[in-house]
């Protein structure tokens, strides 16, 4: 069995070929999150009754995952991330153990000896010792369910996933919530890559510090209410260029920021030596997937960015994938089929 599995900060997604029909896939997502709710007799009775699964930590009842929606009328904290920041979290022994379970959950059963698993792993891969145990974790999650894990890069997974038009060649962004992944390509093969340490998240907490959109506890402790935040883009539909309140004047500032560290990182790209030798000044197109490619206006703002600064000839077009969301996880299982081909070749030779 090939599959593949992404491990993002918002969202936990896998594919894989049905087992019925080959040429058809089977997709599962769960939210990167868990709900706290009072471990009272009155709520164990009510998540039965909704037949809501739930485990029992420390006095309290949890719910993981998609199930956390449910719940949201039992709770007064927001969901707490699975992935803070991109990372596994090391001082939430329980998070951990929920992090396996839905692992788990989405991932499908052996059907022989060749069981690999793409995997996107959340962060920045810069190599420090919290980036490897953080890998290192993931992994071993997807070792306990007997599949070898075969880490990859998300913009260069979704350039496989939507370049195909383009001869597989051209800039992949993936516009995730706590990092933005960067592939340049030509026929498929990866001339440079980057990762930037900031996504969607940023832009989220920043509206909701700014506007004070909180929740508080039953203390009155105040905490930044993402969610909304989160659901007000989903609802209100606002545009980065035509803003019409100070609310979506703000989202487009702070749009603006990541869209320039974008550019500034593509310049650097596109310095790159080997990009230089083997490209030229050849224009390249590039495509937009993850969940903060949704907002509408982002395609004629990053176009804005690039003529501001002078590198719109170096671009032949801007586009946003068809399936932006599952781009990343459908294009790691491309890959891991690719490097399941390459080793059953070598094993033959």
């Amino acid at each position: 069995m090939i599959c593949a599995i992404d491990f993002g900060s918002c969202w936990i997604r896998s594919v894989f070929r049905n087992p019925r029909a080959s040429e058809r896939l089977s997709l599962f997502s769960e939210k990167a999150e868990y709900a706290l709710i009072a471990g009272t007799e009155q709520h164990r009775r009510i998540l039965q009754d909704q037949m809501i699964p739930y485990a029992e930590c420390d006095g309290t009842l949890a719910v993981i995952g998609s199930n956390a929606e449910k719940v949201a009328w039992l709770r007064r904290l927001p969901c707490a991330s699975l992935l803070p920041e991109g990372l596994v979290p090391t001082d939430d022994p329980p998070a951990r153990q929920m992090l396996s379970l839905l692992t788990e959950a989405i991932l499908p059963p052996l059907n022989n000896t060749r069981n690999l698993c793409a995997i996107s792993v959340p962060g920045v891969r810069d190599q420090t010792d919290r980036s490897r145990r953080n890998e290192e974790f993931l992994c071993r999650l997807v070792r306990m369910q007997g599949y070898h894990p075969f880490v990859i890069q998300p913009a260069e997974a979704a350039l496989l996933a939507t370049g195909n038009d383009q001869g597989f060649s051209g800039i992949s962004i993936v516009l995730g919530a706590e990092t933005t992944s960067f592939c340049l390509a030509r026929h498929g093969v990866a001339l440079a890559t980057e990762t930037l340490a900031v996504g969607t998240n940023w832009i989220d907490s920043e509206l909701a510090r700014q506007f004070q959109i909180q929740v508080f506890d039953e203390e009155g402790n105040a905490y930044l209410d993402i969610e909304s935040v989160r659901q007000w883009k989903l609802k209100a539909a606002p545009n980065l260029m035509h803003s019409t309140g100070e609310r979506e004047r703000l989202l487009s500032r702070l749009y603006a920021v990541v869209l320039d560290r974008v550019t500034r990182t593509v310049i650097t790209m596109l310095s790159n030596p080997n990009v230089r030798s083997t490209l030229q000044r050849q224009r390249l197109s590039i495509m937009l997937s993850g969940g903060g490619s949704l907002v509408d206006g982002l395609v004629p703002m990053l176009t804005d960015r690039f003529i501001e600064h002078q590198i719109s000839d170096r671009v032949l077009a801007i586009r946003l994938a068809k399936d932006p969301l599952n781009a990343v996880v459908r294009g790691a299982l491309i890959l891991g089929e690719l490097e399941a081909n390459t080793q059953f070749a070598e094993e033959a030779a």
